[in-house]
């Protein structure tokens, strides 16, 4: 078993796109406005943004989404995240030999990234 996407909550497409491709570096796979839905894609993983209500579910936006993205230079990620203005927080090491940083989008989504030390 594998996991193979998941969706995020977002209150506009537009303004989704500029944080999640532009900003963050995911590419776009597919967009229908008339359900209110981004397919986004990073590696071999895609992933949906929707707008609740619209197709996509009902969750609203803001908070953890529960799940991280593994990233090799989070210094890069967390500089280029500042440089854009989007609210990420300090660099912290975990027990578990990791570095995470957590970036809050701009619906309120709270999204994780991790760096494996090695």
């Amino acid at each position: 078993m594998k996991i193979v996407g998941f969706k995020i909550p977002v209150l506009d497409l537009d303004k989704a796109i500029e944080f999640y491709v532009d900003v963050l570096g995911f590419s776009l796979v597919f967009r229908a406005d008339e359900f209110g839905w981004l397919t986004l894609q990073q590696e071999k993983v895609q992933f949906g943004l929707y707008i609740p209500g619209q197709g996509g579910g009902t969750r609203k936006p803001g908070g953890s989404i529960d799940f991280s993205f593994s990233i090799e230079d989070i210094v890069s990620l967390q500089t280029n995240l500042k440089k854009n203005s989007a609210l990420v927080s300090d660099i912290a090491d975990t027990a578990d030999g990791m570095q995470v940083i957590d970036v809050t989008d701009p619906f309120g989504n709270v999204l994780t990234f991790r760096k494996q030390n090695n």
